[in-house]
């Protein structure tokens, strides 16, 4: 596993822990305020703060034509979970104490590589104060709950008491016209290599089906293990699954799997084992590569 697998942006980790439940119903708010698309900086601030409030509507506007060509709106919205209705009122409220910082620029006519140092609301060490981003009981709050709760972050904020994080964050712009974008390369896909670790047992060989997959969030992906028992004795293994980088770990789910339990192998022979998993639709944006390995054990 390269270092730079294991540099997992603590932005984005920020971005992805409130949570995936979409609010029951919608309410009007302040029109946005205008970006000036030719300001790569106001590009870059105004999708971090789009996201970060789960605005994925108003995001998308921000995303490159060659990603959203791979990705369509509707798809792009409901993989990524939006808030609504009061929750997302008041995590656009607290949006707009992002607060960024162009630190580095490589620009050439068409394309920007930027560096930013950014600061913003840690989401949950603010949850306390906003129900645990709990949209059901958000969104019933009356209109003097809602204002009491509005105005303790206000206060909280101007006094300087909301807990703040911040760090560096890279992003890639492309130009579109008179316009800046930012652009995420979701015709990429997100790589999986995959690796047999033996080092426990020398009685089996192992081969797979596939030795790595590229894939797009919401896939689905099967994997088989051929394992021959090298011995003249019965052996009974245990496959273990590693996914890394372990913050990510979540965001492959096991869809069926023949070889959570332990295997016994007669003999000689050998014998196939499948599993299907599902990359996550809501992967943070930042990840393009993550690994998983399979351990074999024998079972004394």
């Amino acid at each position: 596993m390269s270092a730079s697998m294991m540099k997992f942006n603590l932005l984005r980790i920020f971005l992805v822990q409130v949570a995936l439940i979409f609010a029951p119903f919608g309410q009007p708010y302040a029109a946005e305020p205008v970006i000036d698309m030719r300001d790569p900086t106001q590009v870059i601030e105004a999708y971090l703060r789009a996201t970060y409030a789960r605005d994925f509507v108003q995001a998308y506007r921000f995303i490159s034509a060659e990603d959203r060509r791979v990705r369509d709106l509707d798809r792009y919205v409901r993989q990524r979970g939006p808030f609504s209705g009061f929750t997302l009122e008041v995590a656009k409220r607290l949006s707009h104490w992002v607060d960024i910082r162009l630190l580095e620029k490589q620009e050439t006519p068409d394309r920007i590589h930027a560096v930013i140092a950014y600061r913003v609301a840690d989401p949950k060490k603010i949850a306390p104060l906003v129900l645990n981003w709990n949209p059901y009981r958000l969104n019933v709050l009356s209109g003097g709950e809602r204002r009491e709760l509005l105005d303790t972050l206000d206060k909280k904020r101007h006094d300087g008491s909301i807990d703040m994080s911040q760090g560096e964050e890279k992003f890639e712009l492309v130009k579109e016209g008179d316009a800046w974008r930012i652009f995420l390369n979701w015709a990429a896909g997100i790589k999986i290599p995959l690796r047999v670790d033996l080092s426990r047992t020398s009685d089996l060989d192992v081969a797979l089906s596939r030795h790595e997959f590229v894939l797009q969030p919401g896939e689905l992906f099967e994997v088989s293990h051929t394992i021959r028992n090298k011995t003249n004795q019965p052996v009974t293994t245990r496959i273990g699954h590693l996914v890394e980088p372990q913050v990510i770990a979540d965001y492959l789910d096991f869809v069926q799997c023949g070889f959570l339990l332990p295997v016994t192998i007669a003999p000689g022979k050998e014998q196939e084992f499948s599993g299907t998993y599902m990359l996550r639709g809501s992967l943070p944006e930042g990840v393009h590569q993550m690994a998983l390995s399979y351990e074999f054990r024998v079972v004394k």
